[in-house]
């Protein structure tokens, strides 16, 4: 319990410095559901875990001043959870959303109440003169946070063994039952929202050509690949060739335009 403990607490630790790296992604379900994996010795069951939480936060994005459910805190222990006391896809899905929903109860607490104190503090710190002092605020607002969820995190991890049996006795068994059909639903939903925020008319004939290959003909994911992009590179050499054509066409008429 202590090296599992320990485990959370610097997966959680590493998955909230996602923003000290860039665009990492390495909060994500999917990536903390591989390291939660190998943490308890069952990488296969992290990884599917992870794919499948993936796909319920694939829609929620924060958008303005929106703040959407923590995928971090969500993540991690609904698979940490899970995998400790031998449950499947259907109960990590059922836990996902209200542990969410803690880590986003915490952001609101820090960006509603810690962040502004720290703003006007800043705000006072360059009235006087502190210049220095105001601008290290920032990384202090961004610590502060990265050390109270990975605290929540592991706080929630090590009460929540004790008590998931009990939370699962609460909820009715066909409310478990419709989440695991859920999760049968989940990656067809999950690839229609990316095909409704990537779809045009100039990719469609990808997404049909991809649904051929793999519906009609049983092709494999790398074999429907080859075949797209088989089909991108002649449609390339064709638009190469017309845009050549073009070129010619016009300083033909440059030229002829000249001699007149």
């Amino acid at each position: 319990m202590v090296v599992q403990t320990i485990g959370i607490f610097i997966i959680a630790l590493i998955a909230n410095m996602q923003d000290f790296l860039g665009a990492s992604f390495i909060g994500r379900p999917l990536v903390t559901g591989l390291f939660v994996g190998l943490l308890f010795g069952d990488v296969t069951q992290g990884l599917i875990m992870g794919a499948t939480l993936e796909l319920a936060f694939l829609g929620l994005m924060a958008v303005g001043a929106t703040v959407p459910p923590d995928e971090i805190i969500g993540g991690i222990l609904a698979t940490a959870l899970v995998l400790k006391n031998g449950y499947g896809v259907d109960v990590a899905l059922t836990l996902v959303l209200p542990i969410a929903a803690l880590g986003l109860a915490i952001k609101n607490i820090l960006y509603v109440i810690i962040f502004p104190a720290m703003t006007h503090k800043a705000d006072k710190l360059v009235e006087q003169g502190k210049i220095k002092q105001a601008a290290n605020m920032h990384l202090i607002a961004s610590f502060t946070r990265i050390i109270m969820m990975t605290t929540v995190t592991t706080v929630a991890f090590v009460i929540g063994s004790s008590t998931v049996d009990m939370i699962l006795d609460l909820i009715p068994q066909a409310f478990i039952d419709g989440m695991n059909i859920a999760t049968n639903i989940l990656p067809a939903v999950g690839f229609a929202m990316l095909i409704n925020m990537t779809f045009s008319k100039k990719v469609a004939p990808f997404f049909f050509l991809g649904f051929v290959c793999s519906a009609y003909l049983q092709l494999d994911m790398i074999a429907t690949a080859i075949v797209g992009a088989i089909f991108a590179g002649i449609m390339y050499i064709i638009l190469d060739t017309i845009e050549k054509s073009k070129g010619q066409m016009n300083s033909g008429g440059e030229e002829q335009y000249d001699d007149f």
